[in-house]
């Protein structure tokens, strides 16, 4: 059954799935899965340096991994992040659609984003050398860098595996699900 993003439908079903991929699932997590982010949305809530740079910060942002099918991501990953005044709301993989409506966007290559975790790669120096493209107000985002430097560290701090890194039959498993995942919710 395919669910309709933005339903409450859909929510308790992707709460469901988080749920049982978190108790299924073995750990270190693949990046950019609904359980990694579960536990980024986790350390993000729990956070009091998160939640003292960020609470002058309003809106949502979301974070566009592009396909890159050598390393198993056959289509764009759309993380959506509501953030507000130093609370995260919640941390979800999204449809494109809703990706585009966030208040930010950050896009960029598979390659960037694991630089960017692996703390190889300053998030906002790649916004401002146009190695990760953002749509919104840069001056906000260059007001609340605390707040976005954080958010990246939090992300770092998830144990996570690669997808490029997986043997290949572990890597067309995560294809499956990700196709699974896009005919069931859409993402």
């Amino acid at each position: 059954m395919a669910y309709t993003y933005g339903t409450e439908e859909w929510e308790n079903a992707y709460r469901e799935e988080v749920g049982r991929r978190l108790a299924s699932e073995s750990r270190p997590f693949i990046v950019a899965t609904p359980e990694w982010t579960a536990e980024f949305e986790g350390l993000v809530q729990e956070d009091a340096d998160y939640r003292e740079y960020a609470k002058e910060w309003e809106g949502s942002v979301a974070l566009q991994i592009n396909a890159e099918p050598e390393a198993g991501l056959d289509d764009d990953i759309f993380i959506l992040m509501d953030l507000w005044h130093g609370d995260c709301r919640s941390i979800r993989i999204v449809p494109r659609e809703a990706a585009e409506r966030a208040d930010y966007q950050i896009t960029g290559d598979y390659a960037k984003w694991k630089a960017v975790l692996q703390k190889e790669l300053d998030v906002v120096k790649a916004i401002m050398q146009g190695k990760l493209k953002l749509r919104g107000d840069l001056p906000t985002i260059v007001r609340n860098v605390k707040a976005a430097t954080r958010l990246v560290e939090l992300a770092g701090m998830v144990e996570g595996r690669f997808p490029d890194e997986m043997p290949e039959p572990e890597r067309e498993k995560f294809r499956a699900w990700v196709k699974d995942m896009r005919g069931e919710f859409g993402v």
